[in-house]
């Protein structure tokens, strides 16, 4: 949220810079125009400006734009080159955790195979005969050791 305030902001700021560049200081809003050959009389009260201070205030008009415009166009790569570069830093961490992720969720559903594996058991029958057959079989040696001794 804070970066759209920033752009906002800029932008704003660039165009009321721009745009002080061009306001007018007089209260005219439509300016009289006429050119005077040598020894002429003025049909108006105003300024003369010969061709070359003509030239200068067009051409000063036309580099404060083009300034204007190259700052705003500068503003505004720098901060798409920032929000690009927060982008893809974002864009990379949330990879990081998705690789993360799966190899947690792959190490878990191992662990899980592994552990179903053991609560099915192998085919322990064989292994349960033969403990209650030594188990029975030492019952029956002692009680025979016990009646023997008894005598």
């Amino acid at each position: 949220m804070s970066l759209i305030k920033t752009i906002s902001l800029i932008t704003f700021l660039n165009i009321f810079i721009c745009s002080a560049s061009f306001a007018q200081t007089t209260t005219s809003t439509a300016g009289k125009f006429t050119i005077l050959n040598k020894g002429s009389v003025a049909p108006f009260e105003g300024t003369l400006f010969d061709p070359v201070a003509t030239a200068k205030i067009l051409a000063e008009k036309e580099m404060q734009r083009q300034r204007c415009d190259a700052k705003s166009k500068y503003e505004k790569d720098l901060l798409n080159a920032t929000c690009k570069r927060e982008i893809d830093l974002l864009n990379s961490a949330l990879e990081i955790e998705k690789r993360k992720n799966n190899l947690i969720v792959s190490a878990q559903q191992e662990e899980i195979e592994t552990l179903r594996k053991l609560a099915k058991g192998s085919d322990n029958t064989l292994w349960t005969v033969i403990g209650f057959v030594a188990g029975a079989t030492t019952s029956i040696v002692i009680f025979f050791a016990a009646v023997e001794i008894a005598k």
